[in-house]
């Protein structure tokens, strides 16, 4: 526990101080990067950031996916209007909703990112106050602490 804590501290620490967006690795390599990449869009400036960061990754993916949730969705633009973005750039994406898990929204972005297969997860990042997400924790840190995929991160 110590050390997945400590891994979660320093990707916490590298997206708060480097004021740009991060890619960040998972333990174990994955056989392919950037082939199948999903968007966790909750209509932020952080994610806006994130999708516009990955744009050279987008334009050679394979596959693109919008993930979207009621329960993740901020003050913004919605994933229709992001799919009518990248359409703009080219870019074909589908749109898939998903649901919190046990309450947990970043839990059911995980999960809705793993049945797509996806090989690449682009989002923004804490977009709620650091406070409240030391103390409530948050889609971020829960993302940070269980991804499995290499991630895109924009603050």
């Amino acid at each position: 526990m110590r050390r997945i804590y400590a891994d979660f501290r320093r990707r916490q620490q590298v997206l708060f101080d480097s004021a740009q967006p991060v890619l960040i690795a998972p333990r174990i390599a994955p056989a392919t990067i950037g082939t199948r990449i999903c968007l966790g869009w909750n209509g932020s400036a952080e994610s806006a950031s994130a999708v516009w960061t990955a744009l050279p990754w987008l334009h050679r993916a394979q596959a693109i996916r919008i993930l979207w949730s009621e329960a993740y969705q901020r003050h913004g633009p919605l994933a229709p209007e992001l799919q009518t973005y990248l359409a703009a750039h080219g870019l074909s994406a589908d749109r898939a909703s998903f649901l919190p898990i046990d309450n947990i929204v970043g839990a059911g972005l995980l999960a809705a990112a793993n049945q797509f297969d996806c090989d690449l997860l682009v989002m923004g990042a804490y977009s709620h106050s650091r406070l409240r997400q030391l103390i409530l924790g948050g889609v971020t840190r829960h993302v940070l602490e269980h991804a499995t995929v290499p991630l895109i991160m924009h603050r």
